[in-house]
């Protein structure tokens, strides 16, 4: 058994526990109508659950290729990254609609941390919502891969 493998399948279900824990919390705000306490709650949630997903990738990139991409751009070199199959390192993690809804998130994201005057768009957030409810079974199923495939190699089996 590999230790550090084991370990970075806890730590990625981790993860994705908090990133299914967000988008629960999504479903559960009402923006209908809109309150800035309710704006607010969701536009935290929605920062979060990006979060979760960054972190379980960055996991990844640490453990398994070496390393986090570079410069000001690291965040979205790390989903285009994670969307390459790398050949004899590793598959895929991402599809290409993980990485679509992903990107809409990420760019939220950012908005989110650097955006310290403006108001939020219940419109906008509502929409932002359905992209991380859209993003929740193709992220569960590029994740089940890869952690097949990291049991498998944790075991000592052949991937």
């Amino acid at each position: 058994m590999n230790p550090r493998l084991l370990r970075l399948r806890a730590e990625i279900a981790s993860d994705l526990a908090a990133f299914d824990a967000r988008v629960a919390e999504l479903r559960s705000i009402d923006l209908d109508p809109p309150t800035p306490a309710t704006m607010a709650q969701a536009a935290v949630a929605l920062h979060h659950a990006y979060g979760a997903i960054e972190s379980a990738l960055t996991r990844v990139a640490r453990t398994i290729d070496g390393g986090l991409p570079e410069g000001a751009d690291w965040h979205q070199a790390l989903l285009d990254t994670m969307a390459l199959d790398v050949a004899g390192l590793r598959p895929a993690v991402l599809s290409v609609e993980t990485v679509a809804h992903a990107r809409v998130l990420l760019a939220f994201r950012h908005f989110f941390r650097h955006a310290y005057a403006a108001t939020w768009d219940a419109a906008r957030l509502t929409a932002l919502r359905d992209d991380a409810t859209a993003l929740e079974a193709p992220l569960r199923a590029d994740f089940a891969r890869l952690d097949k495939l990291l049991a498998d190699l944790a075991s000592g089996a052949q991937a």
